[in-house]
């Protein structure tokens, strides 16, 4: 039953173990990350994941020595989603009665950090003590990220076309060599690098946990966030500090990462960053939190990531293609078919509702599953109309660089609706106007996405059937082309997903009505 269900799945074939000490892959490959079914000699099975599958299931053999069998459903993803997706997997062997061990051996993980899943404590203080040693002598290869790297072909573009794009390049490898562990190993999974993020602003941001570490601004201002302890524990360690480096500044952050226990170095040009990163006091204090941080937890900011910024600090390592392992597969999802805040929200004539919500910023978010609310194209051009949406099972905008790089993070299984925008007096309003106008958001298509071609104007969707009329909701509204939000990050937020996707009879209105915003013109008196 379990094997046959592993076939359906698409597990690569059986591995066998029997007597097997070690577990290991040919030198020169990349960290193969996905899930894996292990058979034991009483026929019982272990299904999990692994940002290293290799290691996890040599770490199997030696816990239990009984393993016969592993078969591998291999996949660069983020940790969030093959933790997801495991989930998934094991409900699935659950219900076909499949004996299991993760129920006997649920806390198999208890007491190891998140990075002892791919480096051993012993290597983890190995790297810590020398990191650039250490890091010159991996030669681990890039990990291949093709979908990635399609998604966020636009920002790789405009990375390399950018004036000083080979200065700060070179000044993300310093970073990177000095500060993060097995950098090419631990890839994506444990830290990332986004690059055009809020609204463009930003060159590169390497994020590990769900913090930034290292920034680049696109005015080539940056600042590196580093361990207060050991850098400048005393006022005497902050003025040399100062007298090595006249040009930066100190300033104290808040992280819940960092633990209290961080400090931020901003710089006014690239030449103060080469400065602080050439200066090994900076480094150890900021190679130490990176280290501290990612045995927390994995990266929270995949979704940003841009594989070919990675690959323009590592010429000399090829990213590896998918036919090295075949492991480019489809996303794990049940047998049955991240969260931005908007950035405008308008009630109708005039005046601004940012107190409306306190969420984080776009670029904040992290793994988690958004909902795309889009825009048709004007009815004056003709084009990307309703009509052609479901003719070509695809939503599409104009090109517009504000927008291109949200279009890049749409992932296929996500929730997207096409709504339009209006201001109105009509008999349609739930409730008394009192001869104000009202804005509305107009409901006319939902549907789920299938595929994101990359292009930064376009995904496929496959679109529900549309309904008789368009549902509104009223007062909270936005006009931009893409629109994001996210569940369980604000109670409108969530009103407004469960008013569109959820098929939640009513919104909210009183709440909208009343509050102070609104109060004045429609709420109660």
């Amino acid at each position: 039953m379990a094997e046959a269900w592993a076939d359906f799945r698409k597990f690569l074939p059986a591995i066998e173990l029997a007597g097997a000490r070690t577990v290991s892959l040919p030198d020169g490959r990349s960290v193969i990350s996905g899930w894996y079914l292990l058979r034991f000699h009483d026929d019982s099975y272990y299904v999990g994941e692994s940002v290293d599958l290799s290691r996890r299931i040599a770490q199997h053999v030696a816990r239990w020595g009984d393993v016969v069998t592993a078969r591998l459903l291999p996949l660069v993803a983020s940790k969030h989603e093959l933790k997801r997706h495991e989930r998934i997997l094991t409900r699935e062997l659950e219900a076909l009665g499949v004996p299991l061990r993760n129920v006997i051996n649920a806390d198999i993980t208890t007491g190891r950090d998140a990075l002892d899943d791919l480096l051993s404590t012993v290597e983890q203080d190995r790297w810590l003590a020398d990191p650039r040693t250490y890091n010159a002598a991996d030669t681990t290869p890039l990990k291949p990220m093709t979908a990635q790297e399609i998604r966020y072909s636009n920002q790789a573009h405009r990375y390399h076309t950018k004036p000083d794009a080979a200065e700060v390049t070179a000044l993300l490898r310093t970073f990177v060599e000095s500060s993060v562990p097995a950098p090419r190993a631990t890839e994506f999974q444990y830290w990332s690098v986004s690059t055009g993020t809020y609204g463009g602003k930003r060159r590169l941001c390497v994020s590990v946990g769900t913090m930034e570490v290292f920034v680049v601004r696109d005015d080539l201002t940056g600042f590196l966030n580093v361990r207060r302890s050991l850098l400048v524990p005393t006022g005497e360690a902050e003025r040399a500090f100062g007298r090595r480096h006249p040009r930066a500044r100190l300033q104290h952050s808040d992280y819940d990462d960092a633990d209290g226990d961080v400090i931020s170095i901003h710089c006014p040009n690239l030449d103060t960053l080469q400065g602080i990163l050439d200066d090994p006091e900076v480094t150890a204090a900021a190679a130490r939190l990176t280290l501290d941080v990612m045995r927390k937890h994995c990266c929270t900011y995949t979704r940003n990531h841009c594989p070919q910024v990675v690959a323009a600090v590592y010429p000399e390592h090829r990213r590896q293609t998918p036919s090295h392992y075949d492991i480019e597969r489809a996303p794990v999802e049940p047998s049955q078919p991240t969260p931005m805040p908007p950035d405008t929200t308008t009630s109708g004539d005039s005046g601004s509702t940012d107190d409306l919500l306190t969420a984080p910023e776009p670029d904040d978010l992290g793994d988690i599953v958004c909902y795309w609310l889009v825009m048709p194209g004007s009815k004056k051009s003709g084009r990307n109309q309703l009509r052609d949406f479901l003719a070509r099972g695809e939503w599409r905008m104009a090109p517009h660089p504000r927008f291109e790089a949200k279009v890049a993070d749409m992932l296929p299984g996500e929730r997207i609706a096409v709504r339009t925008r209006r201001n109105t007096g009509g008999d349609e309003i739930p409730f008394d106007r009192r001869g104000n106008l009202v804005s509305v958001m107009d409901f006319h298509l939902t549907g789920t996405i299938t595929a994101n071609p990359g292009d930064g104007c376009s995904v496929e969707v496959a679109w529900d059937p549309a309904p008789p009329r368009p549902r509104s909701y009223f007062l909270y509204t936005n006009q931009d082309a893409v629109w994001t939000l996210a569940r369980g990050l604000h109670p409108i937020w969530d009103d407004v997903i469960g008013f569109v996707f959820d098929g939640k009879p009513q919104q909210n209105i009183d709440a909208l009505r009343n509050h102070r915003f609104w109060a004045d013109r429609f709420g109660d008196r």
